[in-house]
């Protein structure tokens, strides 16, 4: 009983110190200690066509459609789809703008309505998340594609430096316990973290400041291209 006793005080100040501390995403270990925190304008709370800003980036000229949705009975089932279309320009100081154009899309299956069954078949459709990116000087259109499974999104970025791996964070700063839905998402070369977004609150970006400045830009770029996400979509 003693131990219990001490267990749920511990799990009492903890929710404490919670209520009284912004949630902030779980960042990787040592990540912090060589990178800059930027926090976001326009993210959360979201106004149409509103810049989104996080250190010396900004992204203007928004172009934001509406979410258009429809379904269809098919037998017992509703084939339901979402989708949405959005684009940018991610500007620095001394820098090249980047041109973004992103389609978020998801299907589902829906049976019964008083306690539905809803899955997911975004997956069967391709990627959830597919984003273009350009620069003045580059030779193509790079991608950025998100796939779902469940409730985490992984994907990739590729940038005229390579590949990056792009997926979910599932974690709050300060708990060890996960969480459902995603809370963030981290970018990754060769394994090692080079930028996570926090979607939580306003937001945050947390940005590895060892790659070179134009590379940074085009990190910052994909920031904002999933700061811009729709939870109701993506999440």
């Amino acid at each position: 009983m003693r131990s219990l006793h001490g267990f749920s005080i511990v799990v009492a100040a903890t929710t404490a110190l919670v209520a009284c501390t912004p949630a902030q995403v779980r960042l990787p270990d040592g990540f912090a200690d060589h990178a800059s925190s930027y926090e976001v304008s326009g993210h959360s709370p979201r106004r149409f066509n509103e810049p989104v800003r996080f250190g010396p980036y900004s992204a203007l000229e928004m172009r934001e459609g509406s979410t258009f949705s429809w379904a269809i009975p098919v037998g017992s089932v509703d084939i339901g789809r979402a989708a949405r279309r959005y684009a940018f320009t991610l500007v620095a100081p001394n820098q090249s703008p980047v041109e973004v154009q992103c389609r978020i899309r998801t299907w589902a299956a829906v049976h019964g309505t008083h306690a539905p069954l809803d899955v997911d078949l975004t997956a069967l459709a391709g990627p959830m998340m597919a984003c273009g990116f350009w620069f003045d000087g580059a030779a193509r259109v790079m991608p950025l594609e998100m796939s779902r499974k469940g409730t985490r999104l992984h994907g990739r970025l590729v940038s005229p430096s390579g590949e990056y791996l792009l997926r979910s964070v599932h974690g709050y700063e300060g708990s060890s316990w996960p969480a459902a839905e995603a809370t963030g998402f981290e970018l990754l070369h060769n394994g090692v973290p080079l930028m996570v977004v926090d979607m939580l609150n306003a937001g945050r970006v947390h940005m590895d400041q060892r790659p070179d400045e134009g590379e940074r830009v085009y990190l910052a770029a994909a920031a904002a291209a999933l700061l811009l996400l729709d939870e109701e979509l993506a999440l």
